[in-house]
């Protein structure tokens, strides 16, 4: 495993996963803390559509406030995903991305109100949503509906709340990695708004000039910052506008000496390395509510950019821009029917501008340094269009059976492929406490940029597809405790695979000659919250997932085959002023290729590099990881405050996540060392309201 993915364009070529340079920045990653489930609702009536009694979208659901104050978390939704059953960290090659039930991280759908987000995490690990102008968040671990595409995975859902009326108000919060502040209120009848905005703090304890590790030397010291900000227009009691900002940003400088530890174990690291990345994106969305229909109109502007550099002036940059127009009704058909149906239109075009080192890899090779190819430059556009059209009917046979039976077509101009993808989804309530629930369906997603571009990649290659199986049970014990139990296989087709310098068609870079199976079951085990009560939830997931080269018929484990998962949550009162939690996280070692030995580095004179043994045949070692956390409600200045002390791994376990090889500060000889997580680190925060 090489420490620097810097210099290997492994990530996409899209702000949305290329951090590149983050594990070289940091290896304190705040996207590895793990948090609470937020069950899925199963409830098998069909929503009425109504102008009345809607629920109020200026407040969060309770299970989202439940998920977002799980110790360890800080209150972030994108920590808290990683104790939900089926996921794991995706590693920082994956830019800090969950990977979902045996699927890579990057099959996965990220949407902010039903529309693409840009990238999720910052440079240090917090993701960008501003915890309180959340209003939901959900995640369909496998087998969801015709409404959503573009993902083999699964599919994260963030909706942001309405604002608030009334006089100005809002709030401020301080911690070691961030601060921010939060402002809304009404600026006319039926008229408001909210404006958030946040910037790292880091750079207030390093300098230019600071050596953040032996010989490594930071030259501007990373900062991010993001933003949110609605304006709403309740038009009458049926209509509503809504218009939409957000951003984030993030810059990094750094110069990696060949005496560092980063230098002696990849010299083609040494230099500077710098990143700068960004996304802006501007929503409209226009809702009208009759008394058996809705419709909603979205329309999103995307403007994405990254400038990368990296060892040998090698270099990276992309600027992006996306349109995308959403129509969507949902009709009431009689009291027992409803029809939902929906067609979407976006358009890409990315310049981008390269000069590096290419290694034609995938995330289930033994060694990329195998793969490297020659330098190479160039300078060009990506344009093509996507459609996509999708019909639902959601059925009510009887007060125990429900049905939704669909279908979605995806289609894209730069290939000219079209997937016709049905979907269904049958639940049988046994009685008051039981549930049955079967979910299957066809998914395709668009493939990686990297690997379409023409110097680096197939412009031919087709889109990967799978097929979804889910069956579940959901047994409601009592008022308060909740039993859900889960079974699922993936069938993932037409998977990305890189070519090698035998094989007589090699200057394609890669086919579709992978396929996959992901297959297994969760447990989850929930108390609901009630007032000045504890509430909490266990866990424990098992799982398998492979993959299959087509053209040598090898099955091997893949990377992030992680058969056990286990999570405890416990939070409670304590008090009229504490809120105490603690979360526990065990997991079985991730796969890995293990380091056999070692060779001459034909492209540095004087320097070794790895060999690799066989794909994923060795194990690391069990995960498991402590936080804690109290929170205290207060009063600071004469307004209400909220002061938070939490210690992520309290234990202080060395978690490792990988070995490299690495050359002595002598250069007489290598050892092969483990690359550890983070250590116990403590976290304080302070909010104010006003």
């Amino acid at each position: 495993m090489k420490r620097n993915t810097a210099a290997r364009l492994t990530c996409r070529i899209s702000p949305l996963a290329l951090l590149c340079v983050a594990g070289t920045l940091s290896g304190a990653s705040l996207a590895n803390t793990t948090a609470a489930d937020s069950a899925k609702d199963n409830d098998s009536s069909i929503e009425r559509i109504s102008v009345k009694g809607h629920r109020d979208q200026t407040q969060m659901t309770e299970p989202t406030r439940e998920l977002l104050n799980v110790a360890g978390s800080l209150h972030d939704p994108m920590a808290a995903v990683f104790s939900l059953p089926g996921v794991v960290y995706g590693g920082p090659s994956s830019g800090n991305l969950p990977a979902v039930r045996g699927s890579s991280p990057s099959d996965n759908a990220f949407l902010i109100d039903e529309m693409p987000a840009g990238y999720l995490f910052h440079l240090f690990g917090n993701s960008i949503f501003q915890e309180n102008l959340l209003q939901d968040f959900q995640l369909d671990a496998a087998a969801f509906g015709s409404a959503y595409g573009n993902a083999t995975g699964g599919v994260f859902r963030a909706t942001l709340r309405d604002p608030k009326a009334g006089d100005l108000q809002g709030e401020a919060e301080l911690s070691g990695i961030q601060a921010g502040m939060l402002v809304e209120g009404s600026v006319a009848e039926q008229q408001q708004f909210f404006v958030s905005a946040r910037r790292s703090t880091l750079e207030l304890f390093l300098q230019n000039g600071d050596e953040l590790d032996d010989g490594i030397t930071m030259y501007q010291p990373p900062k991010s910052q993001d933003y949110q900000a609605r304006y709403l227009w309740q038009i009458d009691d049926q209509q509503k506008l809504t218009f939409t900002l957000l951003g984030a940003a993030d810059t990094a400088r750094i110069n990696i000496s060949q005496s560092s530890e980063q230098g002696r174990t990849d010299p083609e690291t040494v230099g500077d390395a710098s990143l700068q990345t960004h996304f802006d994106n501007q929503q409209l969305h226009y809702q009208f509510t009759g008394a058996s229909s809705r419709w909603d109109l979205r329309y999103q502007h995307s403007q994405q950019g990254l400038k990368q550099l990296f060892g040998r002036a090698q270099f990276v940059n992309v600027q992006e821009q996306q349109h995308l127009l959403k129509l969507q009704n949902t009709l009431e058909l009689t009291q027992d029917q409803q029809l939902q149906a929906g067609v979407e239109w976006a358009s890409r075009d990315a310049g981008y501008a390269f000069d590096i080192i290419p290694y034609y890899c995938t995330d289930h090779q033994a060694d990329c340094f195998e793969q490297r190819g020659d330098r190479v430059q160039d300078n060009s556009r990506l344009r093509y269009q996507t459609q996509a059209a999708f019909v639902q009917h959601l059925m009510q046979w009887s007060p125990a059976i429900h049905t939704e039976i669909g279908v979605r077509v995806d289609q894209q101009s730069r290939t000219d492929e079209r997937y016709v993808q049905p979907r269904a989804k049958l639940s049988w309530d046994l009685n008051d406490s039981h549930q049955l629930y079967w979910q299957a369906g066809r998914y395709s997603q668009q493939a990686d940029v990297e690997k379409i571009l023409p110097l680096l990649g197939n412009p031919k290659l087709e889109q990967p597809r799978a097929i979804h199986y889910l069956m579940g049970h959901q047994w409601q014990l009592n008022p308060l405790w909740q039993l859900r139990t889960e079974v699922y296989r993936k069938y993932l087709q037409a998977l990305p695979r890189a070519m090698t310098e035998q094989e007589p068609d090699v200057a394609l870079h890669y086919s579709n000659d992978t396929q996959g199976v992901a297959e297994g079951a969760e447990l989850l085990l929930k108390k609901q919250a009630l007032d000045h009560d504890w509430y909490g939830w266990a866990s424990i997931s098992y799982s398998r997932s492979d993959r299959t080269d087509l053209r040598s018929l090898e099955t091997k484990p893949y990377h992030l085959d992680t058969p056990l998962v286990g999570n405890l949550v416990f939070g409670m009162p304590y008090g009229d002023d504490w809120d105490l939690s603690a979360r526990l996280t065990i997991r079985s070692g991730a796969r890995y290729t293990p380091i056999v030995g070692q060779k001459p580095n034909p492209y540095v004179p004087g320097h070794q590099v790895a060999v690799y043994g066989e794909l994923n045949s060795a194990t690391l070692p069990v995960f498991h990881r402590l936080d804690m956390q109290a929170e205290r409600h207060t009063q600071l200045f004469g307004l209400d405050a909220r002061y938070t002390i939490a210690v992520i791994n309290l234990l202080n376990r060395k978690n490792v996540s990988g070995y490299f090889l690495q050359q002595s500060v002598d250069g007489q000889h290598y050892d092969i060392t483990p690359e550890e997580d983070i250590g116990i680190m403590p976290a304080l925060g302070v909010k104010i309201m006003f």
